[in-house]
């Protein structure tokens, strides 16, 4: 038995790494106790054995989740607690000596991150995540803050999928910050940036119109029209939008294939918007 106990402590001193952060507690093995003889400890923590004795000790769990090889004087003897629980243990070579490890599960955590941080607008992005017990039906709630909303508002409360993991599908107006919370453990938050949408149309003249969640009356917008010399974009006529953030402009191009396109500026766009470039739109002029 003896050989068996020593064989399975030679196997459990090749210590194993702890997650990043996790802590060593050192227990002092004397010749009438352990000191600490309980101590508090976090999941995945590692607790070390140290004889100060003068006399040899070997280190045994009651239900065998442990043991250590015979210490001689000075040695030690290390074991990662990868499960919360308690532990009660003894000296296999003095059973009065008898000690207790707590082992406190980890604080909840969670992961939590978006599928892009720059959207046109009406465009939609998942927010997606994992809790960090891994399990179903755990209930997050995610939070926004749209811009310039000082506070976080509640969007939504859903339950996990397999493995503790989550999404939600969102489609912001304005610049806005998500945040997912769970078992009081807050993610970090994640914020998406907003560029208005500009579209281009023909109705007995060009109508011009931004979309976005705010008006843009008073606001301008470029007409621009690829130079095929010299490959530049040039700026044909500024248009400034009316209360209905739409604008309608006459102006001919030149015979043959166009290519156009709107631009609105960072400053035009406002607080809370990023510039916008609309799509490249072919037109061919007859005459």
């Amino acid at each position: 038995m003896r050989m068996l106990i020593l064989a399975l402590a030679a196997v459990m001193t090749l210590a194993i790494a702890g997650p990043a952060g996790a802590a060593t507690k050192t227990i002092n093995i004397y010749g009438s106790t352990f000191s600490p003889k309980s101590a508090t400890i976090t999941q995945g923590d590692t607790v070390t054995w140290v004889n100060r004795d003068n006399a040899n000790h070997q280190i045994l769990a009651d239900k065998g989740q442990f043991v250590s090889a015979v210490l001689r004087p000075k040695q030690s003897y290390s074991f990662t607690f990868n499960a919360a629980g308690n532990y009660t243990y003894k000296d296999e070579l003095n059973s009065k000596l008898a000690g207790t490890i707590k082992v406190n599960g980890l604080p909840p955590t969670l992961t939590f991150a978006a599928s892009s941080q720059y959207v046109v607008f009406g465009d939609k992005v998942t927010l997606s995540g994992t809790v960090s017990n891994h399990k179903a039906g755990e209930s997050v709630t995610i939070y926004y803050q749209p811009y310039p909303q000082p506070n976080l508002i509640e969007r939504v409360t859903l339950l996990t999928a397999t493995g503790g993991t989550f999404s939600f599908i969102v489609s912001p107006q304005i610049a806005t910050s998500y945040q997912a919370a769970w078992k009081g453990a807050y993610a970090t938050p994640t914020s998406i940036q907003v560029q208005p949408k500009l579209t281009l149309g023909r109705n007995n003249g060009w109508i011009i119109h931004a979309a976005a969640g705010a008006n843009f009356n008073g606001k301008a917008v470029q007409f621009q029209r690829l130079n095929p010399a010299t490959g530049q974009w040039v700026t044909l006529k500024k248009a400034i939008l009316n209360s209905k953030s739409s604008a309608k402009l006459l102006y001919k191009l030149p015979q043959g294939v166009n290519q156009l396109r709107l631009t609105m500026s960072v400053n035009q766009a406002g607080a809370g918007f990023l510039g916008a470039i609309g799509p490249t739109v072919k037109y061919r002029q007859l005459t």
